[in-house]
């Protein structure tokens, strides 16, 4: 029987946010009455623990703090560890004691700092996460945000209006690129490439700051089969190791691709697909 996550009765920050938890659910759902073995980065007084091993009743619930937590688990289906969340050590351990086959679930909710979510995101989902699991980014806004470590505030820039005449101007250049002549001459299409970038930075507003920049880095990697392609990419070509990327507001959620191994040894996949 499904029930529903309701954090209303949990010393966590996710009661705060109601949409967080229906989203949960859907990718959830199918993974609730499953041995599922879950990681979470930032626990705080470790609410979100409890919330998570009284959801899923078979499973194996671990968390990282950077201050010990003191919990009281009469399920035994709970650990806890206290340190930081880009010491890859510390995240060996933690899977070599807790998720040897690899972890079904991986949320960070902990510093929301772009380079340490960035060194803790590669190496878990990489090393640690089972093909086909899933890995949540929680408050990726905070890179909004002027008060933040590596936050900036939005700054909303000018209209940047259609110019038909501009607009001509680089169609011709993108003909001229993929003309046969300009192609025997790379020096050519080294320069054109560098005319193409100059014309078309201005095209969009970007904000790249804190946990916003990771995130468009990541946007990046889903688009990774794209950017390899023999033909107008830069191979060599290689599948992204995403199946899916979906992007919230204040969360993240990527699919390992099925066919993305755990490095290093043989791995259960437990898909949501």
């Amino acid at each position: 029987m499904t029930n529903r996550l309701d954090a209303s009765s949990y010393d966590t920050d996710k009661a705060l946010h109601a949409h967080y938890l229906r989203s949960y659910e859907q990718y959830f759902d199918k993974l609730q009455d499953r041995e599922v073995r879950l990681l979470e980065l930032g626990v705080y007084k470790g609410g979100s623990l409890l919330l998570w091993r009284d959801y899923f009743q078979k499973g194996l619930i671990v968390g990282l703090d950077l201050n010990p937590i003191q919990l009281e688990d009469p399920s035994g289906r709970i650990r806890i560890y206290c340190g930081q969340q880009q010491d890859t050590d510390l995240l060996n351990q933690i899977a070599r004691e807790t998720a040897p086959d690899g972890f079904d679930v991986i949320i960070d909710d902990c510093s929301h700092i772009g380079e340490l979510t960035r060194i803790s995101f590669w190496h878990l989902f990489d090393n640690y996460l089972k093909p086909g699991g899933l890995y949540v980014i929680e408050d990726w806004s905070t890179g909004y945000w002027d008060s933040w470590f590596d936050g900036v505030g939005f700054r909303a820039g000018s209209d940047l209006n259609y110019s038909a005449t501009l607009f001509r101007l680089r169609s011709k250049i993108a003909r001229l690129y993929r003309s046969t002549f300009v192609g025997r001459l790379p020096l050519a299409r080294k320069l054109i490439i560098a005319m193409k970038k100059l014309m078309n930075a201005r095209q969009f507003h970007s904000h790249d700051y804190g946990l916003v920049g990771f995130v468009k880095e990541l946007v990046d990697e889903c688009g990774m089969a794209d950017i390899t392609r023999p033909d107008f990419g830069r191979p060599p070509q290689r599948r992204s190791k995403f199946q899916e990327m979906r992007i919230s507001p204040g969360q993240v959620f990527i699919v390992k691709a099925s066919d993305v191994t755990v490095e290093g040894r043989a791995s259960n996949s437990t898909s949501l697909g």
